[in-house]
């Protein structure tokens, strides 16, 4: 009986926490897949341009690039389309300057989505945010549920910022292998709250 209950046990756990299973036995990635959704990519010139623009990025500058069809972008007189990226150098991967390569260059990307990775946090710095610890007449950061709208970071655990209230960390919920997040997302919603950091990293290493 000790025994059956065990084997319940442990299947409630696995079930509701699989990272903490996963990470054991899980090999670290090599690459992860990039995927920037653009309306005028297949327009005479635009591929090659943003292609170049990205690869003013020293982490993108090799990265295999590749143009993707699919859904309503495939009716007629339509050239929007996916590029999908395969980055191998995570650490250095900075979704503010990605998109401020793009904007130099007169491109923003409607969808940058990003996965591969089953545990992962984006950690920002940002010059005006509180401490952790609080300050008086200064606004913490809101509450998840604040931020959310309809689906919008139904991937989003949690935010916290760090003792020196210089980094803003967005904990990403755990994440099967075929899922993604949306980054432009978390652009919109600090938007919303008027804040925006000047890097944004992803980062795989446990806390």
């Amino acid at each position: 009986m000790s025994i059956a209950w065990l084997g319940v046990c442990l299947g409630i756990d696995y079930t509701f926490n699989p990272q903490l299973w996963a990470r054991a036995v899980e090999a670290p990635s090599s690459s992860v897949p990039l995927s920037l959704h653009f309306h005028h990519l297949r327009c005479t010139g635009c591929t090659d341009e943003i292609k170049k623009a990205l690869g003013t990025l020293p982490w993108l500058k090799d990265a295999p690039m590749s143009v993707r069809v699919s859904g309503q972008d495939t009716t007629a007189g339509n050239y929007a389309g996916w590029l999908d990226i395969s980055v191998q150098e995570i650490s250095q991967i900075d979704f503010i300057a990605l998109d401020q390569a793009l904007r130099n260059e007169g491109f923003v990307a409607a969808q940058i989505e990003f996965g591969g990775l089953r545990h992962f946090r984006l950690e920002g710095k940002a010059r005006h945010l509180c401490s952790a610890t609080g300050q008086e007449g200064c606004e913490p950061l809101p509450d998840v549920g604040t931020v959310r709208r309809g689906e919008r970071l139904r991937w989003l655990d949690s935010m916290t910022t760090d003792a020196t209230g210089s980094t803003v960390i967005f904990h990403v919920r755990y994440q099967q292998p075929n899922e993604r997040i949306d980054v432009k997302e978390l652009f919109a919603a600090m938007d919303d709250y008027g804040m925006l950091p000047y890097t944004l990293h992803v980062i795989a290493a446990a806390e």
